[in-house]
């Protein structure tokens, strides 16, 4: 075809400014939270250490022990592979994602004069696909190829409304290469066309309905029977996510049938208990209920993540939204196309984004970020230079926050899974690697702790078998070597070798429990930029039910106290004493002044109601006064 008379108009210049704008606040915000340590998933990391991998002619990533396609099928990953050749950095995959969710505006401006908005109008509604929240927290939660699929499916379908095979084509091979699911939502797509235009022409029918859907279908059917299966070997199990409504595919979708209920409570469950529907709908100003074709092609998306138990995937924050962006937004421009003072919605879309922006979307994220800078950059100082030590050969452990840090590696693992027992999203036993040269643990670090998540868990029956206590399977886990440890604050880097033993330690003992005594705890003369040095000494006996863990409080003339973690007393020794140096760096919120240390030795899952596990009274000691500069 021609160009379409808007093709020659140049492009607003607003929307150049409004993608420089969002690449900068989305990439800037991005590189922060990952320098700083702040990432929660090890989505990243995979991806990272697959690509450099896949670089070198590997590809089993040992992150999930499974190849880069054995999670998801998404190989449109594969063409960040010559980039990532070039710059082997994680944070080039969220730069390319960015950039790809900064199309949206351009390709949006192009459907709305399509769909004869006025110039202004359709510039607001171009803008409303970078303004709605939804679109900030894709871009702003690490990186997944599935949010790839928010421009190119805008780009598909102004394909075909121009009716550009090429452009349709392109972008609809692309969608698919995004994630397995794509292949299901466009043959649901392109089945509800099928039957909307049943009364267009054979030709376009078969050209832009029948044919689409064959292909996305058979793709879907390859991946979920035979390419996902082969890669996959059962380490990674998504239909655990849907395990409340039945125990396989069929038992699933034939639970709809046989037991409505069960499914009807789950959807409900979903609805009400996320923002993912309102989060979409309320910033478009619920304007695609006016065109429910648009809601019926996005229930695959809908009905995916609401009827999950994870309550991450009824919510807004992380990417699942990316799908149902273009449709939503589609929804609303078709439907405001049909009024007449479509011009003036069209401005209400945009302000109903910005309303969205200030009430629930990531704007707040940012601001935090923003606020909490002085001391993320205080914390990752120190960090940093502890993460040094790790020599770029070893095979390392890590809490999720650490783990794209240390990506270009053979060998990677994630501390999640040995503090949860259990494969990602299955209900098989983790079998933690044997040969580990180095442990990075942060006890401060929430998303590797997560209780909520159950990563961080107490002793469970599972099955016909009982899933033993977190702090045992960490405890299991280091017993395999000895280890020499650098700790600061709740920070710990556990390298492989025989403990360093220190001389001098006095002190009749406190007895903390039948399996751990506190032998001494002494101030020791400080080091440079650690005000705080402690000697530890510690007795623990074999057989302890629990691992118990240590704090240290700052407690002002006020009677203010700062917390100051520490983490688990002696993982990975069976018995015997055990003698340590513990650096504690106070962060910058603390003001000089006078302080007494108290430190408080606790069991960490205290709160447990499993009856056969020992329940410890936490004991508190003082360790005298500092006085901090």
């Amino acid at each position: 075809m021609g160009l379409m008379f808007y093709d020659r108009i140049p492009t607003p210049r607003i929307l150049w400014w409004g993608a420089i704008i969002f690449c900068i606040v989305a990439i800037a915000d991005s590189w922060f939270r990952w320098a700083t340590f702040q990432y929660g998933t090890f989505d990243l990391a995979f991806y990272a250490q697959g690509l450099w991998l896949a670089g070198k002619g590997a590809w089993h990533v040992s992150l999930l022990d499974v190849p880069l396609m054995g999670n998801h099928q998404d190989p449109i990953v594969f063409l960040a592979l010559p980039f990532y050749k070039i710059w082997s950095h994680p944070m080039l995959l969220v730069i390319l994602q960015t950039l790809a969710l900064v199309t949206m505006p351009f390709t949006g401006w192009r459907i709305a004069r399509h769909l004869e908005f006025g110039p202004q109008a359709s510039v607001w509604l171009a803008l409303a696909t970078l303004l709605a929240p939804a679109t900030g927290f894709v871009a702003l939660h690490e990186f997944h190829p599935e949010a790839l699929a928010a421009p190119l499916l805008l780009l598909m379908f102004q394909g075909r409304l121009q009716r550009r095979p090429g452009m349709f084509w392109l972008s609809f091979i692309l969608v698919l290469a995004c994630k397995e699911s794509m292949g299901l939502l466009l043959a649901w797509i392109s089945l509800v066309f099928w039957f909307i235009e049943r009364e267009r022409d054979r030709e376009w029918r078969v050209g832009w309905n029948v044919i689409p859907g064959c292909v996305a279908f058979g793709w879907f059917l390859l991946c979920v029977l035979v390419i996902g299966p082969a890669l996959n070997g059962g380490r990674v199990d998504f239909l655990e996510l849907y395990s409340h409504l039945g125990d396989s595919p069929g038992g699933i979708v034939g639970g709809f049938f046989t037991h409505p209920s069960k499914g009807a409570k789950a959807l409900w469950h979903g609805l009400t208990g996320g923002n993912l529907a309102l989060g979409t709908l309320l910033p478009f100003l619920l304007l695609p209920v006016l065109r429910p074709r648009w809601i019926i092609m996005a229930a695959p998306i809908f009905l995916q993540h609401l009827l999950s138990w994870r309550q991450s995937e009824w919510s807004i924050n992380f990417h699942y939204a990316a799908p149902l962006l273009p449709l939503l937004w589609l929804g609303a421009a078709e439907a405001g196309s049909a009024l007449f003072w479509r011009d003036i919605l069209a401005g209400w879309v945009a302000v109903g984004c910005v309303v969205g922006q200030l009430w629930f979307g990531p704007i707040k994220n940012v601001w935090h970020t923003a606020t909490g800078a002085g001391e993320a950059l205080w914390a990752r100082a120190w960090k940093s230079e502890m993460l040094a030590v790790v020599d770029k050969e070893a095979s390392v452990t890590a809490g999720i926050p650490y783990l794209a840090h240390l990506a270009n590696r053979q060998r990677l693992y994630s501390l999640h899974h040995v503090l949860k027992g259990l494969n990602t999203l299955s209900r098989t036993e983790y079998k933690p690697p044997t040969e580990i040269d180095a442990i990075v643990m942060d006890t401060a670090d929430r998303a590797t702790f997560d209780t909520e998540a159950g990563y961080f868990h107490p002793q469970r029956p599972l099955g016909d078998r009982t899933l033993p206590a977190s702090d045992w399977l960490l405890h299991r886990f280091m017993s395999q070597h000895p280890w020499h440890t650098f700790a600061r604050n709740e920070f710990a880097i556990f390298l492989k070798g025989a403990p360093a033993q220190q001389q001098g330690f006095q002190g009749a003992g406190s007895k903390l429990d039948e399996w751990h005594t506190l032998i001494a705890c002494e101030k020791m003369p400080p080091l440079k930029d650690d005000p705080m040095l402690f000697a530890i000494s510690w007795e623990v006996k074999p057989k302890r039910p629990s691992l118990l863990a240590a704090s240290l409080y700052l407690k002002a003339a006020d009677g203010v106290l700062t917390l100051v973690g520490k983490g688990p007393i002696a993982p990975g020794i069976e018995s015997g004493q055990l003698n340590e140096a513990w650096a504690v760096r106070p962060p910058p919120s603390i003001l000089p002044g006078k302080y007494r240390g108290v430190l408080l030795i606790y069991d960490p899952l205290e709160a447990s109601s499993a009856p056969e596990r020992h329940v410890f009274k936490r004991r508190v000691f003082d360790v005298g006064e500092f006085d901090l500069k």
